[in-house]
């Protein structure tokens, strides 16, 4: 442990970050980026299992064909307005990235604060890494699933406003294979 709190702040002098605090309850480490100029934007790292950024709440979720399953949900107390997070779960991976926005406008729309630009990352029972969900405007874009040896195996698009798949891109060994042009929900053609 002594030789880890002298290495972190070795490393986040490097990294040039402003604040770095750590609570050994949990385990946590975050760190704040604040601007330094126009065109630069505050950043955190933040972990889901601090009880200072998060608070959460467990619900049972069932599901008609298995077993009900215990779910964490956890909510940001305090977000800051314009700060971009890395959110990371308990297991030190990340989870989330993204702009967080007070208000955001789409199409004429005000918006309630969330992440309306972000990338959610899920993971196997194993730890790695199934695949990354994309948000566009607090719309789906795109999900790319991976393979057990981190390769990807496909990429699902999705279309803007009806939220429908738009194609498909399947990849054998980390190279394209085929695309699949949907004209309705399941009916699609193939492209080599």
């Amino acid at each position: 442990m002594k030789i880890l709190l002298f290495i972190i702040p070795i490393t986040l002098a490097v990294a040039k970050c402003n604040n770095v605090q750590t609570s050994d309850e949990h385990k946590v480490i975050y760190k704040l980026h604040k601007k330094t100029g126009v065109q630069d934007i505050d950043t955190l790292w933040v972990s889901q299992n601090d009880t200072t950024v998060f608070s959460s709440e467990e619900t049972v979720q069932s599901y008609p064909e298995g077993k009900a399953k215990l779910v964490i949900n956890y909510q940001l107390k305090a977000p800051q307005d314009e700060t971009y997070y890395f959110i990371y779960n308990t297991e030190g991976q990340l989870a989330k990235e993204g702009k967080y926005t007070a208000k955001y406008v789409f199409e004429g729309k005000t918006l309630e604060g969330n992440f309306y630009n972000s990338k959610t990352y899920y993971y196997k029972k194993n730890g790695i890494l199934n695949a990354i969900h994309f948000q566009v405007d607090g719309r789906t874009q795109k999900i790319e699933h991976f393979d057990s040896d981190r390769q990807l195996t496909k990429v699902t698009w999705f279309n803007k406003k009806s939220g429908e798949k738009d194609k498909e891109e399947i990849y054998k060994n980390g190279r394209l294979k085929e695309t699949r042009i949907y004209t309705a929900f399941d009916v699609y053609h193939t492209v080599k």
